[in-house]
């Protein structure tokens, strides 16, 4: 996938319609190596605006509150602009997928005359290679628009290619959390292996349903009841060891985060579980007040939201008689002169006498005439018809009828839908939220979580136990009810499908095993190796392991003590952030663009070098770096313009308030 084009219609500090070409043909990143695009400029003219826009317009409001929403987008239409009377602003990016399929996502919002957000919409435009018109949609529900995303780009991979560079550290120190593993998860594949295995246990399941139902002798009824009830209890067993497992990952990383806040002393008074529970409560008001809001609304103007647009049509047709109505009156007024006239002209005796034609002739082309030399401006088409004969009390009252815009439906559906997201969240919250602590009841918290733990392990093995157990008399079943079985119609082909899914499973299994293995290794290699190719001090490390169980890296010195990453300087943890997403993105089965605002303002010239050579001119075949003038040295200078394909310089205009996006950005750093 690549980004082909931002566009912004007067949006934050950018004024008017501008755009930035961000495609970079093929010959020119696989023959000359240029894969960067360079957007610089001062503090404040628009670099960050330009992350968070193709964010936004990837993911919309997801990983924020509509407070933190309205906060961020209520003054983000440009001053300028607005003066002038405009009330809309909008963002436009054009992505290419690697199908050939090019996609046009648009996000405008709508403001009142006080400057306050009235709404937003949102568009989609999908071209496809052969197709020389491109088929539009209207986003109304935002929840289906935002799994249509996720296909293309995940929301939890975002954070891996669309970040700012110094705040890029996060995800090393983030590293432990389950919504990090996710994501982790995501990129490399995994849970696409897990769901298939999961698919095939349930198509295994339906297979031996289908071989027990087609026997049919007496003496197998029985044997197939007590199968049944079998695969009922270990399907319990392997529920509740499920379960289990999830409950005893879930508590490891209780007593990680335990041991963690002892050792760190951090305190979350600010988001204990009153704050979150009184949330929680103001939440479900706003929910039960915004679900009473749509019922009322849905029973009292349905019909009218349903008819809308018919109301619209009858409304502009009734207007139209009307007018031609009144023009007609006005017509006859103005030519009843004429016609007083023409009447007492042709009805005098004519010698010879004039055929009807002639005379009819003569009616027309008089009328002509009189039209003309009276000036009748109010001429009617003879040709429209009026279909509706109604009286003014009717006519006022249709015209008066307002129709309802769905916009309004849409906008209840969706809040309602977003407030029970936040509920659910705020619940999860409420569960994992921590009291004050101090370091005493920190550690007896880890104590009661690992002594929880091993409560929960001795259980573990128990239900293994038994799960074990029944596979086995499963096992045995199976092998006395295949030696009973008659011979059915269907018998041999559930057979033949057991047998090949069985083998199925037992490949996929190995191979999930293996593949694991091998995306560990190639985690492992690749951050490794990119690690000592940013870091100066090239014996820093003695080991690195990369823990597929928790998902995290984890660094030894040479004495092979484990080093905590915590401790290490904002620079030093930028570049190990930095060989994690490098690593990440060689497991991957993701081909996406790199987004990366401010990546070197923490570095000095060594690692700054080290990341334009043998880092991002690697990284991705597209990578677009928001730089400040902080970051630009002659050497930084040198290096850019022989791998940048494009540069451009964010001109920020003091004096009009307003940012142009200009080319050429080191004609302007050299000026």
């Amino acid at each position: 996938m690549l980004l082909k084009k931002l566009e912004f219609d007067n949006y934050k500090t950018y004024y008017g319609v501008q755009a930035v070409d961000l495609y970079i043909p093929e010959h020119e990143r696989r023959e000359n190596g240029k894969n960067i695009i360079l957007l610089g400029g001062l503090n404040g003219a628009g670099k960050t605006t330009i992350l968070k826009a193709i964010l936004y317009v990837l993911f919309g409001k997801r990983g924020m509150s509509e407070t933190e929403y309205k906060r961020l987008f209520s003054n983000i239409i440009n001053n300028t602009y607005f003066n002038e009377g405009g009330r809309k602003c909008g963002v436009k990016l054009v992505i290419e997928l690697d199908t050939g399929e090019e996609w046009h996502l648009k996000v405008k919002w709508h403001f009142d005359q006080l400057k306050r957000l009235s709404h937003e919409e949102r568009a989609l435009e999908v071209k496809t290679p052969r197709s020389s018109r491109p088929k539009h949609a209207q986003i109304d529900n935002i929840e289906v628009f935002n799994k249509f995303i996720d296909r293309i780009i995940p929301y939890h991979a975002a954070p891996f290619f669309i970040f700012d560079g110094e705040e890029i550290k996060d995800i090393i120190l983030r590293q432990n959390s389950q919504e990090m593993k996710e994501a982790i998860q995501k990129i490399t594949g995994m849970e696409s292996y897990k769901q298939l295995l999961k698919d095939l246990t349930v198509l295994k399941q339906s297979i031996e349903k289908q071989l027990a139902r087609s026997v049919n002798h007496a003496s197998l009824k029985n044997a197939e009841k007590e199968l049944i009830e079998l695969n009922e209890d270990i399907a319990k067993y392997e529920e509740k060891k499920e379960r289990l497992q999830t409950k005893r990952l879930h508590q490891l990383r209780l007593i990680e985060a335990a041991k963690q806040q002892r050792n760190e002393k951090l305190t979350q008074n600010s988001k204990s579980r009153e704050v979150i529970v009184k949330k929680q409560t103001r939440v479900a008001t706003e929910l039960e007040i915004i679900k009473k809001e749509y019922s009322s609304f849905y029973s009292s103007n349905i019909l009218y939201v349903i008819l809308s647009e018919k109301i619209s049509k009858l409304k502009t047709r009734l207007k139209k008689e009307n007018e031609v109505s009144h023009k007609r009156i006005l017509q006859d007024a103005s030519l009843s002169p004429y016609r007083n006239f023409i009447n007492q002209l042709l009805n005098t005796s004519i010698t010879p006498p004039l055929s009807q034609e002639q005379l009819k002739q003569i009616r027309e082309l008089g009328e002509e005439i009189w039209i003309k030399e009276n000036d009748i401006r109010n001429y009617v088409d003879k040709e429209y018809k009026e279909i509706h004969d109604i009286s003014n009390k009717d006519y006022n009252y249709l015209i008066s009828l307002a129709g309802k815009d769905k916009h309004q439906v849409t906008q209840y559906i969706n809040k309602i839908e977003r407030l029970t997201q936040e509920f659910e969240a705020l619940e999860t919250d409420i569960r994992n939220a921590p009291e004050a602590v101090n370091l005493d009841k920190e550690n007896e918290k880890i104590d009661m979580l690992v002594k929880a733990l091993g409560e929960i392990e001795t259980k573990f093995k128990v239900v293994v136990s038994k799960l074990n157990k029944h596979l086995d008399e499963r096992a045995k079943l199976k092998n006395n009810f295949t030696r009973l079985i008659n011979k059915d119609g269907n018998k041999e082909k559930f057979q033949e499908q057991l047998i090949n899914i069985e083998k199925t499973l037992a490949a996929m299994d190995d191979y999930i095993s293996e593949v694991t293995k091998m995306k560990a290794e190639i985690i492992r290699e690749e951050f490794s190796k990119m690690l000592k190719v940013l870091f100066r001090k090239q014996d820093e490390f003695g080991k690195i392991e990369f823990d597929i169980g928790t998902y995290s890296i984890r660094l030894y010195s040479d004495r092979m003590q484990e080093i905590s990453i915590q401790e290490r300087s904002a620079g030093e943890m930028q570049m190990i952030s930095s060989a994690l997403i490098w690593a990440l993105t060689k497991a991957s089965d993701l081909s996406l663009p790199m987004v990366i605002d401010t990546p070197l303002g923490r570095l000095d010239s060594y690692h700054r070098n080290h990341l334009i050579n043998h880092y991002y001119k690697e990284l991705s075949e597209q990578v677009i770096i928001l730089s400040t003038d902080t970051e630009i040295t002659e050497e930084y200078v040198d290096l850019m313009e022989s791998s940048s394909y494009k540069q451009y310089m964010l001109d920020y205009n003091e004096k009009e308030k307003y940012t142009v996006i200009r080319d050429g950005y080191f004609d302007f750093v050299r000026m």
